[in-house]
């Protein structure tokens, strides 16, 4: 597993064994910048990474231009994985949250006020979390207008059920579902 493009491109990133994360595969994150750079400029924006997993989509952001990026995982041995793969990365560019993802939520809210990106990838599957992190989202106006939320699931979502965010983008993999939603508030 490695950075694909920017300025740590080839940057090798290790990925914590076992069931507790599911590291996005390279293919889908390629899939996944390459749709991104269609619709999102990296430059001066604030991403957030609610299951962080190894990092590895903050740090491909990052390498592409993010600004600043909050990753979190409640797992701490993910944490662990996360922090050696952000080795040299300067500091000031990201901070660590070890929260549940609703806790981390509020915490970039208080802190940020709101975010461009948002990704969304849980190592499990239960797909409620996913409608109950939409519903927050959309209360709580945390992300910005034309802020993108990319995320990946082992089933197909009720795209309806999102239906203040536009659909951009979805593909159907052999095991996996990638959406990427954009808020286009009427009126801005």
């Amino acid at each position: 597993m490695q950075v694909i493009s920017g300025k740590y491109r080839g940057r090798k990133l290790i990925a914590l064994e076992g069931q507790n994360t599911r590291p996005t595969t390279a293919r889908v994150k390629e899939d996944m910048f390459n749709i991104l750079n269609n619709y999102f400029i990296f430059e001066n924006k604030i991403s957030l990474d609610l299951f962080g997993g190894s990092g590895a989509l903050s740090i491909e952001g990052l390498s592409r231009g993010i600004e600043f990026a909050y990753i979190n995982d409640h797992y701490k041995p993910a944490l662990e994985i996360i922090k050696q793969n952000l080795r040299d990365i300067d500091k000031e560019s990201y901070k660590l949250l070890n929260l549940d993802y609703k806790s981390a939520l509020r915490f970039v809210k208080n802190d940020a006020k709101s975010v461009d990106i948002i990704y969304l990838d849980p190592p499990f599957a239960q797909i409620e979390y996913y409608y109950e992190f939409f519903r927050f989202i959309e209360q709580e106006k945390i992300l910005n207008n034309y802020g993108i939320v990319i995320t990946e699931s082992e089933y197909p979502l009720e795209v309806g059920k999102v239906d203040f965010l536009v659909l951009l983008k979805y593909k159907e993999y052999k095991n996996k579902h990638l959406y990427v939603f954009r808020n286009e508030i009427e009126g801005d």
